[in-house]
């Protein structure tokens, strides 16, 4: 079996759930530089400013490279296509002050139009969770020196993939004293698109994605990251290309990622695994497994008291509908696939990559 186009049911996946209570993600995430008093009424309390953007309009030049239109945008930065002075296309990735996919403002209909001002609810933007030891994860604001420490070391990764399964990196310009990292502009469409356009989706592509994986870690680095649908592009020529990885910062008890695709916040090569894994039950189900993200114990320190109770609920956590429970077209083999992926350590990329190979292969 040269190929395998996943069922179709799988096509009609939803974006993943808004923030429930109990999530990690409350009306109001924890706020450092970007907060200030608000006194104008008398009364004291804290409001989230809106974070100093860089002014970048169409037209603007950056160095030898000229703004053509705007990309999109994520929780951290905002992409931008350019041309340089030969005409040849660029994309232009800048940080943005802000505070996470809980602070942006959305767009109220999903749209193939992006602004810099908001982003669509299609969209899923990562989050910057602090890990509390005692009382769990909680989402963190991101000041302008912690997203350019971010682009400093995305850069560094990007120039050792030498565009194997990345983009290749250009090189780095500075605006205000800011990275402007420049990238090929990669022609093709996401993974989230392709599943909104009922394009189809072949099971080939998450196999290359789990190789692009490999090579990263390859490289030295524990993980991408922040896999998801938004951050795979499908090329025309079908070659699979992941998109923002997130180099990890200097404090261990703060991890960027998308809780969705990530539940457990790992900072290390499982969270890659549980990222494919998840995606792998989205496109055969149109759902996610999980209600609520992340895991209520992510990032908890466990003392020998709480192990009991903790291992209750992760296995509660783990009782999620199997893919085939949801699709019945879906081949029983996935449900082994996912369940061993999320739940087994021993389980990783080399091991998810070949069980796919093999069904492949029947």
């Amino acid at each position: 079996m040269a190929d395998m186009n996943l069922p179709r049911a799988a096509l009609h996946s939803t974006s993943p759930r808004p923030s429930s209570p109990g999530t990690a993600c409350p009306d109001r995430p924890t706020l450092r530089s970007s907060c200030a008093r608000e006194t104008a009424d008398g009364s004291q309390g804290l409001r989230l400013l809106q974070p100093p953007m860089l002014q970048i309009l169409t037209g603007q030049t950056i160095g030898r490279f000229e703004i053509t239109g705007f990309l999109g945008r994520g929780a951290f930065a905002q992409v931008f296509e350019a041309v340089d002075d030969q005409g040849n296309r660029v994309a232009l990735k800048m940080g943005d002050d802000s505070g996470g996919g809980c602070t942006l403002r959305r767009f109220r209909e999903i749209t193939a139009e992006r602004r810099p001002s908001g982003i669509s609810p299609d969209e899923t933007p990562a989050e910057a969770m602090f890990l509390d030891p005692v009382d769990g994860a909680r989402a963190e604001v991101l000041d302008a020196s912690e997203v350019d420490d971010q682009l400093w070391r995305e850069a560094k990764l990007l120039e050792q993939a030498d565009g194997k399964g990345l983009p290749k990196l250009v090189g780095v310009e500075r605006v205000a004293g800011r990275p402007v990292l420049v990238m090929e502009a990669i022609e093709g469409s996401t993974l989230r698109q392709r599943i909104r356009s009922l394009e189809g989706v072949k099971l080939t592509w998450m196999v290359e994605l789990a190789y692009v994986l490999e090579r990263i870690q390859a490289l030295g680095w524990p993980c991408h990251g922040d896999v998801k649908p938004e951050n795979v592009i499908i090329g025309k020529d079908g070659k699979v290309t992941l998109l923002d990885p997130v180099p990890l910062l200097h404090r261990p008890d703060l991890v960027v990622t998308t809780p969705w695709y990530n539940p457990f916040l790992r900072r290390d090569a499982q969270a890659d695994v549980h990222a494919v894994a998840i995606m792998l039950y989205e496109l055969l189900t149109g759902a996610l497994p999980f209600e609520q993200v992340p895991f209520r114990y992510a990032g908890c320190a466990q003392s020998a008291a709480e192990a009991e109770e903790q291992d209750l609920l992760l296995s509660l956590y783990l009782s999620f509908p199997k893919p085939r429970e949801l699709n019945s077209r879906c081949p029983v083999e996935f449900d082994r696939v996912v369940y061993r992926a999320l739940a087994d350590e021993s389980y990783g990329l080399s091991e998810l990559r070949l069980d796919l190979e093999d069904f492949l292969l029947k």
